[in-house]
């Protein structure tokens, strides 16, 4: 078998290999349905909109909004003072608010919001405006305002009509700047209100913290990531459900949220409540992780082993979770087995693991071995 516990980031967590480099495209978007307006304006007009709160920097990004120095910050007021340019800015209109969200150009405008806004920031560390070094918005001249507040910025305004998978893409597309979107703070962006409070909500669970050793970082919304996976596969089957882009799945998996009943989420949360619980009782620290033998070293979490396992228990009928429990060392030694006899399961749960083909083999296998647990 391959040893992948290389592939290991600080946090703990799987790298997954895709070796497919970009997820197959099933279904084209219509390019007609795609509005983005182009324009270029005052960079007072922006400052207005901060001033009024009509742009929405999303601090619960976990990507802190504020994360320039203040000799950075510093740099981009006295770049301006200069008339030097900057980067397009990109935004999208939420459907719901018509509040404008970030999708590139977020450290610009919290450093714009720190100096005109808040007037918190005093310039330091200039290169070439030092007389204004200590200086803070109220002590620059008129003149100074009026050169800052006509400055002359680009805008990209993604439209509300435009659909939200496209939008998704557009995130990725476009968001260059100097810290980059994750695709799960995209799809938080694009699905505010219930599905983004509820997955918020599921990963603050002391059962999940708990289930996954306390190793998934909230910060960039790791956690939130494999809530998504789980809300995804739960709601929609790898069957039917799943056609082979990931992305798109896990933003339809957020969508579908908002369109069931409270007492439909509700179900939800007590099922991976269960599934959480259940996997600790089984596993320990040793969940959702690959363990080819009971003498190596603990491997990181693995994703693909998460989901298959998590939403596999939740499935299934109370009476059946409390069976699988009296059988944990009967499931502990079977899926041991499963890790080193089948060699297309480890593949599955490996490489590619957003592959249709591979999606479905390893959820069978988990489904298959746990129902042959509970029949033995």
């Amino acid at each position: 078998m391959e040893n992948t516990s290389e592939n290991i980031e600080k946090t703990g967590i799987e790298i997954e290999v895709e070796d497919l480099g970009q997820e197959i495209i099933t279904k084209p978007y219509d390019p007609e349905k795609i509005k983005i307006d182009h324009q270029n304006v005052d960079l007072g007009f922006l400052l207005e909109k901060l001033e009024y709160n009509e742009i929405d920097l999303m601090p619960d990004f976990q990507r802190e909004g504020d994360l320039w120095d203040n000799i950075k910050k510093s740099q981009l007021i006295e770049s301006i003072l200069l008339g030097l340019p900057l980067p397009s800015f990109y935004f999208s209109v939420d459907a719901k608010t018509d509040k404008w969200q970030v999708v590139d150009g977020l450290q610009r405008l919290s450093t714009f919001q720190a100096f005109w806004v808040k007037k918190t920031l005093k310039l330091e560390g200039l290169e070439f405006l030092d007389s204004y070094d200590g200086k803070s918005y109220s002590d620059l001249t008129r003149a100074d305002l009026r050169k800052i507040s006509g400055f002359k910025v680009n805008l990209y305004v993604i439209e509300k009509e435009t659909p939200k998978e496209a939008k998704f893409l557009i995130f990725k597309r476009v968001n260059t700047g100097g810290l980059i979107l994750t695709p799960q703070e995209m799809r938080h962006a694009l699905n505010q209100g219930i599905p983004a409070d509820f997955i918020k909500g599921l990963s603050q669970l002391e059962s999940f913290k708990k289930a996954t050793d306390y190793r998934i970082p909230s910060k960039r919304q790791e956690d939130r990531d494999f809530v998504n996976r789980f809300i995804a596969f739960y709601l929609l089957g790898y069957e039917e459900g799943y056609k082979g882009e990931l992305d798109a799945f896990l933003n339809d998996g957020m969508a579908k949220l908002e369109q069931i009943s409270i007492e439909e989420r509700n179900n939800v949360k007590s099922n991976f409540k269960d599934a959480m619980e259940i996997s600790y009782k089984i596993f320990g620290n040793d969940a959702f992780r690959k363990r080819y033998d009971l003498n190596e070293r603990r491997k990181p979490i693995s994703k693909a082993v998460f989901d298959s396992i998590s939403v596999n228990i939740a499935w299934l009928s109370k009476q059946d979770k409390a069976e699988l429990l009296n059988k944990k060392d009967l499931i502990k030694h079977e899926l041991i087995n499963l890790f080193n006899s089948d060699e297309r399961f480890h593949r599955s749960i490996t490489t590619a693991t957003g592959q249709k083909a591979n999606v479905v083999y390893r959820f069978e296998k988990i489904k298959t071995l746990f129902n042959e647990v509970l029949r033995s």
